[in-house]
């Protein structure tokens, strides 16, 4: 049967957004999701037919590998926020970037917002950040659905109580705290291994220098966000010293955050 219409129809436009929503495929104006209609349009129209659910479901057999899907938990936090407003987003925004011990990147993460974005909906509280801590609190405790938290950082144990150096993990040797290379050399070995190195390697200091100016000059979309980032800072383990690295790393992190839950669909 041949096309009914020379044109696509709204009736065949929300046939195929509902199509995509229900089967996980990618449909946004990202590239990925412009490609996915310029494939599933153009098999279609080789057969010069309507868009039904019938052709889409015969299409998706033939593409399946050459299109791209979202996950179940992107597209349940896209239908949740899709009940928000972009205030409400930003406010969730913004409290998921001061929570340092929760997840908010990856699969985790948009569980852990679908989760706690639904306790508000569902209770009729207010999208604010004293209410999603209270959602926290509350989801933790009832249990249907599971909060994912980052890893606590491996303790740092090679000082031991009163501030001495715990040997048995900071020296592994097992020639004791000064192995036999060391303290059977000659004077000439001594002083060849002294010899100042004509290359010289960057030193951590210049590599934090480098690294703090590259997290400085980020920026977000909004002053707000930049703001917001330039609070993030990362300490070097044990130290009250900034680890501009990591900070940069964090960041980088917040702001791409902002950008894949606050984007309009």
């Amino acid at each position: 049967m041949s096309r009914t219409s020379s044109s696509i129809t709204d009736t065949e436009k929300a046939t195929y957004s509902a199509f995509c929503h229900q089967h996980h495929i990618l449909n946004d104006e990202s590239p990925a999701g412009i490609k996915n209609g310029e494939h599933i349009g153009g098999y279609i129209a080789l057969w010069d037919v309507d868009i039904t659910e019938d052709t889409l479901k015969v299409t998706l057999e033939k593409l399946r590998d050459r299109l791209t899907f979202v996950s179940p938990l992107q597209t349940e936090v896209a239908d949740i926020l899709s009940h928000l407003d972009q205030s409400q987003r930003v406010t969730v925004a913004n409290w998921l970037s001061h929570q340092h011990r929760l997840e908010v990147d990856g699969p985790k993460g948009f569980s852990n917002v679908s989760v706690l974005t639904a306790w508000l909906i569902n209770h009729k509280f207010a999208i604010s950040e004293a209410n999603l801590t209270t959602a926290l609190g509350n989801c933790q405790t009832s249990g249907h659905r599971k909060i994912f938290w980052k890893e606590l950082p491996k303790q740092d144990r090679s000082i031991g109580p009163g501030g001495k150096i715990n040997h048995a993990l900071v020296n592994k040797s097992e020639e004791g705290f000064m192995p036999r290379s060391q303290t059977n050399r000659t004077a000439r070995q001594i002083a060849e291994d002294n010899r100042p190195k004509t290359e010289t390697q960057p030193t951590p200091g210049s590599i934090n220098v480098e690294y703090q100016a590259k997290a400085e000059s980020l920026q977000g979309r909004t002053h707000g966000q930049t703001d917001q980032a330039r609070k993030l800072f990362v300490m070097i383990p044990g130290t009250s010293t900034i680890d501009w690295q990591q900070t940069h790393a964090a960041r980088a992190k917040f702001l791409n955050t902002q950008v894949a839950l606050i984007s309009r669909r």
